[in-house]
């Protein structure tokens, strides 16, 4: 997905204070447009991602790099894009108040049920 484009679906679609589902978050492009847009209008957007800890190709440059499954990938990715998010917009003033952080949370499965994780 492009990040430009999820950023116009949540212009669209959401307030200042939504906060935003993504059900099958993937690498995170819904987390890092809801960042970056929040450091664009200063709004104070949450979100919500759920990724099955789906395995990685074995492969893959992602498996390569240390990556065993798309929900690490998902968790590096808003690292990293909440850190570039408040470099590009440094000199933008409040953006020292932009939330970057994030916690995740793993559902313990009950028998015979798959695991998911929530960032």
């Amino acid at each position: 997905k492009s990040i430009y484009l999820i950023i116009d679906i949540l212009k669209l679609t959401t307030s200042s204070n939504d906060i935003i589902l993504d059900f099958f978050s993937g690498s995170a492009t819904t987390a890092h447009a809801t960042m970056k847009l929040n450091a664009e209008d200063g709004g104070n957007r949450k979100f919500i991602m759920v990724q099955l800890p789906e395995p990685t190709n074995e492969k893959s440059k992602a498996y390569k790099a240390g990556y065993k499954n798309i929900c690490e990938i998902g968790k590096e990715r808003i690292r990293r894009a909440g850190e570039k998010i408040k470099e590009e917009y440094k000199d933008k003033e409040g953006i020292d108040n932009l939330d970057i952080g994030f916690k995740v949370f793993k559902f313990v499965p009950r028998k015979g049920e798959k695991k998911a994780c929530l960032t």
